[in-house]
Parts: C-alpha cells; structure tokens; sequence
C-alpha cells in the first residue's frame, strides 16, 4: 500500500514492472507523454524503464495498491529531474 500526499517525482524502474490500482483519491498520473487524471477504481501497468510521476489533486492524500515484479527494493528507481 502507497500513500501520494503531494507528489511522486519524476522517475522510472530499470528492471521491474509496476501495477497500480488506485483506492481513493484522486492524481495527475504522469505515464510518458500522456496525463491522465485518476480516481478510485482505477488500474495501471507501468512497463519498466517508463518514466512516470504523480501529483495529488485533491484533498486527501491518494491511497493506491503497488504489486510490482520482480520484488522491489528501491535500488532500480531512477530520478530524472
């Protein structure tokens, strides 16, 4: 489980795969080039090596289920700002 409270910068995973499934709240979804505004209910594979980000639009915080492949550890993610 993830809490967004203001933002997830900028970044990517060089060698795994996320999926996110958002359970309340809503976010600017940064995938590539495109924006995409989200809200419960909503789900997302992001491929590895794809550059994402996220910003919290409304009041509360965003709550999102994370299952990523392989197991992470935090040592794939890269920042790029």
């Amino acid at each position: 489980m993830i809490w967004v409270k203001d933002t997830v910068r900028k970044h990517y995973h060089s060698s795994h795969t996320e999926n996110l499934y958002v359970i309340e709240g809503e976010a600017r979804f940064y995938l590539g080039d495109r924006v995409y505004r989200i809200s419960a209910g909503d789900y997302f594979q992001i491929p590895k090596k794809s550059v994402h980000s996220v910003k919290v639009i409304s009041d509360k915080p965003l709550k999102v289920l994370s299952v990523q492949s392989p197991k992470f550890d935090g040592s794939d993610r890269v920042f790029v700002d």
